[in-house]
């Protein structure tokens, strides 16, 4: 246990990763000595500052890109970008911009020999051992293009990696693998655990917690941001149905066999002897036809939406038709939505928080009163500006049953809390005096259950699954006759007690000792890694500034997903499908 102690201690030392760096650093001081600076424009536009200065948008859009086309070729198909992948990218973009920048400054470089070489190697190019030239065409011509790639970026990307691997060997140079901890994580993986525990719920304590009305005006003072009302919006929309642009007889049997062709690896699976198999063409057919008359109803009724759109926009006089016009004009009706969040479903309507971030996005001005098409699951919308109601801290009055609930929680949780540790202290101190775990914890009449024997390898069928993953974490380090901390789960808490611990046998550690230490310096190469691109991302003082401007997008990060949304839109009103 010392020496993993020293490893972590050491490798999270500032003045280990400070030499790490160092050649980094100084190179980046050169470079941006030798560089001229960027225009206003660039500045202006820039994604974000290193040491104060703005990283041109390009750059980072290569990053983001790059980083989206490793996370498609991980999984193999194209990855969908959902708000919240979206901001994994981003995070992924700006470690491999600073990795990028400090391979190439300290001198790391992959020459296109090196490049060649790489793909060559892939095993999804190789047939019977050799490189398959064919295998490389299909994938770019099928795979690339579905990701809306050019074999000229992938080349790029794979330049990419090569120099990231090479910073990775780099940073492997510092890692080290003790016997000792090889051995320890053999002994935490393949010992037997027989494992004693009682669980204490909030709601046992129920009865015993109570609450006054000057605890809980206390509790509404001391927490009144959690109890703000929020921003909230009314638009008027109008409709263009999917539903009215279906037409199934339209798409022709041609588009269906060439869709099918194209997209052959969807409708492959991998059955028995890890063979691959293809649904024949006449087996998804009815299917494909649906969802490409679909797609087209769905792009026939965002053209109309688009065109209503336009006829919205002001003239060079700046005069325009209101929204009312129009729609009358092209025969809709103009809805008014009722009142809803930028976090909550819109009432009434399929659609999801992508509906709510455009309308909150709208002003009421001539150019900004009206958005571009929103696609919800059924329909699509076009908004136009109606009423925004400021946010607010209400009077205690009007969330008395809400300040009293959350009040009773917290005072819940304390009991919860205080009661633990006066068991766990007594439990530990009836221990040291020679009884039993079920003896110490008797006089608390708590129902004690004992585990069948495990190993943490195997796992066990238990319905709680998540109390005894937590109980399992704390087990690993400890001896038979210890006792866990209280450990907090899902709605309680619980205390364990280690029954008995029986050492594996050592004849296998002999025969997987050595896979075991690869396995582990893999992950601490990957942790090393990240570690010092977060830490040259500090050191050079990152700012997103994008992520500042963009408060609505945080806010709408933060929201749950809706299951009702099946299309999702960027900032500039495109939705995300199967591509960058």
């Amino acid at each position: 246990m010392m020496l993993i102690s020293k490893f972590n201690k050491l490798i999270r030392n500032k003045y280990i990763w400070s030499s790490f760096a160092f050649i980094i650093i100084l190179a980046f001081v050169v470079w941006q000595t030798n560089t001229g600076g960027i225009s206003e424009e660039e500045t202006k536009n820039a994604a974000g500052r290193l040491d104060g200065k703005p990283v041109p948008a390009a750059e980072m859009r290569s990053a983001y890109f790059n980083s989206y086309l490793y996370m498609s070729l991980m999984v193999g198909r194209p990855l969908k970008v959902t708000a919240r992948v979206d901001e994994a990218l981003k995070h992924m973009a700006w470690r491999r911009l600073i990795a990028l920048r400090g391979a190439q400054e300290a001198c790391l470089t992959s020459s296109p020999e090196e490049v060649v070489a790489a793909i060559q190697q892939q095993p999804f190019f190789q047939e019977k051992g050799q490189f398959s030239h064919a295998r490389y065409v299909a994938f770019v011509q099928q795979f690339l293009a579905n990701l809306r790639t050019t074999e000229n970026q992938f080349e790029d990307h794979i330049r990419q990696e090569i120099l990231m691997s090479k910073a990775r060997v780099m940073l492997a140079q510092a890692t080290w693998v003790a016997p000792l901890e090889i051995e320890q994580v053999y002994h935490q993986l393949y010992d037997t655990f027989i494992v004693s525990y009682v669980l204490l719920t909030r709601d046992e304590l129920e009865h015993t917690v109570k609450v006054s009305d000057a605890e809980a005006r206390a509790y509404f003072e001391a927490h009144t941001n959690d109890f703000t009302i929020p921003e909230k919006m009314r638009v008027k929309y109008v409709t263009f149905p999917f539903a009215c642009f279906l037409d199934e007889g339209a798409v022709e049997d041609t588009a269906l066999r060439s869709y099918y062709d194209e997209h052959i690896e969807d409708f492959t699976t991998r059955g028995t002897g890890d063979l691959l198999s293809a649904r024949s063409f006449d087996e998804v057919e009815d299917t494909l036809r649906d969802q490409l008359a679909r797609e087209a109803a769905c792009a026939a009724a965002d053209d109309q939406a688009t065109d209503f759109e336009v006829a919205l926009a002001p003239d060079r006089k700046g005069q325009a038709p209101s929204f009312e016009t129009v729609a009358r004009t092209v025969g809709l009706a103009v809805t008014t939505s009722a009142v809803f969040t930028l976090k909550t479903k819109v009432p009434g309507l399929q659609v999801g928080l992508d509906f709510n971030k455009v309308a909150f996005a709208l002003r009421p001005t001539p150019d900004d009163y009206f958005s571009y098409p929103v696609h919800g699951s059924n329909a699509c919308y076009v908004l136009a500006f109606d009423e925004k109601i400021d946010a607010r801290v209400p009077a205690y009055d009007e969330v008395l049953a809400e300040a009293r609930r959350a009040a009773l929680e917290q005072a819940g949780s304390n009991k919860l809390a205080q009661t633990m540790a006066t068991i766990h202290q007594t439990v530990a101190e009836a221990l040291q005096h020679g009884k039993t775990f079920d003896q110490a914890i008797r006089p608390y009449r708590l129902e004690v259950v004992t585990t069948d024997p495990f190993a943490v390898r195997t796992g066990l069928d238990v319905e709680d699954k998540d109390t005894f993953y937590e109980l399992t974490r704390k087990i690993l380090f400890l001896n038979a006759g210890e006792l866990t901390d209280v450990i907090p789960v899902e709605g309680g808490a619980v205390i364990g007690h280690v029954d008995a611990r029986i050492m594996a046998d050592r004849t296998l550690l002999e025969s997987i000792k050595n896979d075991l230490g690869q396995y582990i310096r893999k992950r601490r190469e990957d942790l090393a890694f990240r570690e010092w691109q977060e830490y040259l991302l500090t050191v050079h003082k990152f700012e997103d500034t994008v992520s500042k401007k963009k408060s609505i997008a945080e806010e709408l990060e933060e929201a749950e997903p809706m299951t009702d949304d099946v299309n999702q839109t960027t900032d500039d009103g495109r939705r995300t499908e199967d591509g960058p």
